[in-house]
């Protein structure tokens, strides 16, 4: 009986341990994700005031920049998804702050999806740099 006991508790270690591998936390954005990003070619080369810079520790638009608190990778079948949780500051009005959680998904080396849930994902292409 108590070696049954025993088995159980440590098959149930082990698939603990393993769930909570599958998430990794950072205190950066990944450097594969750092640059400058755009919703088209176009727009990256008239530097539009959508585009995204994105480096280590922050990242913004025209509307203002955020700095990172914590960034979360988590697997997926189309590779890794990485929820970010930044602390944002509007351009406008440097008194203004807000939480902003938003996904990024490289899609290879020169495209990624970004959002703030899965629904409203955007494709951005990186551009070249300047």
């Amino acid at each position: 009986m108590n070696r049954m006991m025993i088995l159980a508790l440590a098959s149930s270690a082990l698939a603990l341990q393993s769930a909570a591998g599958d998430e990794i936390r950072r205190a950066t954005i990944p450097e594969a994700l750092a640059g400058t990003w755009g919703e088209s070619p176009e727009q990256c080369a008239k530097k539009d005031k959508s585009n995204v810079l994105i480096e280590g520790a922050k990242y913004g638009d025209a509307s203002g920049s955020c700095a990172v608190r914590w960034v979360v990778e988590t697997p997926s079948s189309q590779g890794a998804n990485y929820a970010v949780h930044a602390l944002c500051t509007s351009a406008l009005d440097q008194t203004k702050t807000q939480i902003v959680n938003i996904i990024i998904r490289l899609q290879g080396n020169d495209h990624a999806t970004m959002g703030r849930s899965f629904h409203d994902l955007k494709i951005y292409h990186r551009c070249e740099a300047q």
